[in-house]
């Protein structure tokens, strides 16, 4: 099993050794993460900030459309608040995760607006629990999986952003699609922004300038 997120990365180097020509580039941003028994905005609340650090891949299809895998590390769990009792808990998990997105831009002129969307799937590397009371962090422990739990996880994107011609920033959405814990159906719920910056050749403005 701890071979998992190494396969998942050889799966996108495979991907992208057939697509020299097109870009790729690193990605970080900031998600919410929650949990919930009902798909996407059901559960607002209890949410839980955590990095998102990875790599994108932008695979050209079409003048209007890219095939993006990323190779992500991602935070997702929840955080919990008592103010009656005065007490806060969290559980944050830690996963890999390969989304294998549809990008879709809005026009055929370079930068602008696009749409995007498609599954990821996601392996839970560990996590911890914390505890705290009255302001004070009382304890600190490793995040025991639920004897019904799952490592590997299916989820569900959607997104949009805006795009330059070498940054890009998005706001995206994602569920978990097979549950977290079998018999609860417990969801993984993660809203995010991340901002990405392509290396590579030129943008297509570059490519189609004269040089007379």
């Amino acid at each position: 099993m701890r071979r998992i997120p190494s396969l998942l990365l050889a799966t996108l180097l495979l991907i992208s050794a057939g697509h020299a020509q097109d870009t790729m580039g690193p990605r970080i941003g900031l998600g919410l993460s929650t949990q919930s028994v009902g798909g996407l905005f059901q559960n607002t609340s209890n949410l839980m900030p955590g990095p998102i650090v990875g790599w994108s891949f932008h695979l050209d299809m079409h003048p209007q459309l890219e095939l993006m895998p990323e190779f992500l590390f991602i935070t997702k769990g929840f955080s919990f608040r008592n103010p009656a009792q005065q007490v806060r808990t969290q559980s944050r998990l830690n996963y890999i995760e390969m989304p294998l997105l549809l990008k879709i831009d809005t026009d055929r002129a370079p930068g602008g607006l696009f749409l995007m969307g498609g599954p990821a799937l996601g392996y839970f590397l560990g996590g911890t629990d914390k505890q705290w009371e009255d302001g004070q962090l009382q304890n600190v422990g490793k995040y025991q999986m639920p004897p019904n739990g799952r490592k590997f996880q299916f989820s569900a994107l959607v997104g949009m952003g805006m795009q330059g011609e070498r940054w890009e920033f998005d706001v995206r959405a994602q569920t978990s699609i097979t549950p977290f814990e079998r018999f609860t159906r417990i969801q993984n719920v993660v809203y995010a922004l991340t901002l990405g910056y392509r290396l590579g050749p030129g943008s297509q403005t570059d490519t189609d300038t004269d040089p007379h």
